[in-house]
């Protein structure tokens, strides 16, 4: 499996959230690695590949902060009471709820992912943290495609070795805001890699 990893330049993001740019959601504190992974389509790739990065880095238990869109809803919720996953609403809309999910351990992780795939990759928001839940709703004003708005925005809190990941738009990507220094470098994000994963350096400008 080939992939391409490049580091955001700090311009390319901003801490209030971002209708259609980086980030669709606000930052709190500031990461010091931001970059993506990308030269994929996450629906196509190998089932592998994200299991076992997060295996890898030792990312367990993970919060999925996601928008669940009104028709994904049920199925989400047995999904959740069939696998014995946790899970709460930060915001409960007709249309779009905001929910946080407990994933304690692989198994989970590989039972619920598919899920939260495609819901990402219809361009609703998944975002996931490790170890511990960041996640919190608020009133932002928001930039981009919804310039000058005020409105209701996922908050993600950056706080010391955590990292926070998040399926890019239309799931060509996924894009990793971090505290970890295992992230620090190109040469360590691929030590991070599944051997199967082939990566090579591409730069943002």
């Amino acid at each position: 499996m080939e992939v391409e990893i490049g580091y955001f330049p700090k311009y390319y993001y901003s801490s209030q959230p971002d209708a259609g740019g980086h980030f669709p959601f606000a930052i709190e504190g500031k990461p010091l690695y931001v970059f993506s992974i990308d030269g994929f389509y996450l629906p196509e790739c190998d089932v592998n590949f994200v299991p076992f990065w997060m295996e890898s880095i030792k990312a367990f238990p993970i919060y999925f902060c996601a928008e669940i869109p009104s028709y994904w809803k049920e199925e989400y919720q047995e999904l959740c009471q069939k696998w014995n996953i946790d899970y709460k609403y930060l915001s409960n809309n007709p249309n779009l709820s905001v929910s946080v999910t407990e994933i304690q351990n692989v198994n989970q992780y590989r039972e619920i992912f598919p899920i939260f795939i495609s819901i990402g990759s219809g361009n609703d928001l998944v975002t996931w943290s490790t170890n511990k839940d960041f996640f919190r709703v608020e009133e932002r004003q928001w930039q981009g495609n919804w310039e000058g708005k005020i409105g209701e925005a996922v908050v993600v809190k950056i706080d010391k070795a955590m990292s926070v990941f998040w399926i890019g738009y239309d799931g060509h990507s996924i894009v990793v805001l971090s505290n970890n220094t295992n992230f620090s470098t190109y040469e360590t994000i691929c030590e991070t890699l599944p051997a199967f994963v082939k990566p090579t350096k591409c730069e943002y400008e």
